[in-house]
């Protein structure tokens, strides 16, 4: 289905820092999503190249969230997701822009932790954190980042929260904590004296997406089902985004080559346009 988002819904993004979907992935890519993580995480990949940062083993008995970056590089599925027209197309009306490419993707897993307690229990917890505090070698705060559910999901299963109003606060640069896992302290260190601290959890159906700024402060907390949470996620730039030097490093970065300059685009085969 089309999912364009009216101009009450640009006005919603633009105060709350996200916006959700209607359903924008069909029951048969979403089952062939959920089947095809399986292969992921086993190390069966449809290409000869080497996964991006190198290969990977999981433990898959361990409650931590299972992270794999860059899936389209070796999944024909996730290469068909990414590219999805309704992901760039929705993602450039958001940002402004007519052209979107792909920072990175997520195949992320949070598996079931029903069962542990303690430390143990909250090792599935996702810190708060703005995006582009981990995206600084960019030279624009004007990125989306889209989370597609590929089942319901709710907050008994690690839903995803957001600060509601917080793309509004500016960047903290020492924000790129998305692998902490005390939610509370992390709250205590961003929350600002003068603004209200709003969490609204994330609530969709399997195929429905959230899209958030890149300064908007989300996390989430443990998935608390005997299932595992499965989400792919699409990390979004617009035309022109280009390297920022002498800043935060961030392995995109490496992608430009040896000879990169300041402002050069992040553009080529390993950023590659979804939109249009």
């Amino acid at each position: 289905m089309t999912a364009t988002p009216s101009e009450a819904d640009l006005k919603s993004y633009e105060e709350k820092g996200y916006w959700i979907s209607p359903k924008i992935f069909s029951d048969e890519l979403i089952a062939e999503l959920r089947s095809e993580y399986d292969r992921i995480y086993s190390g069966d990949h449809d290409f000869d190249c080497y996964p991006w940062l190198g290969p990977r083993e999981f433990d898959m008995q361990a409650p931590s969230v299972k992270q794999f970056n860059n899936g389209w590089w070796i999944n024909k599925a996730v290469r068909q997701a990414v590219a999805h027209p309704e992901i760039g197309r929705i993602a450039a009306a958001l940002m402004k822009t007519d052209e979107v490419r792909i920072w990175h993707d997520q195949v992320l897993l949070k598996p079931g932790v029903s069962g542990y307690e303690g430390e143990d229990g909250i090792q599935n917890n996702v810190g708060w954190h703005q995006d582009y505090a981990h995206w600084q070698v960019s030279n624009t705060q004007n990125m989306c980042t889209v989370w597609v559910a590929l089942q319901d999901t709710d907050k008994s299963n690690g839903a995803f929260r957001i600060v509601t109003g917080s793309n509004h606060w500016g960047l903290r640069e020492d924000a790129d904590t998305y692998g902490e896992k005390d939610l509370d302290e992390l709250k205590k260190r961003y929350a600002p004296d003068d603004r209200d601290w709003v969490e609204e959890p994330v609530e969709l159906k399997a195929g429905q997406a959230s899209f958030h700024s890149a300064l908007t402060f989300h996390g989430s907390g443990p998935n608390q089902s005997s299932e595992p949470r499965l989400s792919l996620i699409v990390h979004m730039m617009p035309k022109g985004c280009g390297l920022r030097k002498h800043s935060k490093w961030h392995p995109c970065a490496t992608l430009l080559g040896p000879n990169a300059k300041e402002g050069q685009p992040f553009e080529g085969e390993f950023f590659p346009r979804i939109w249009p």
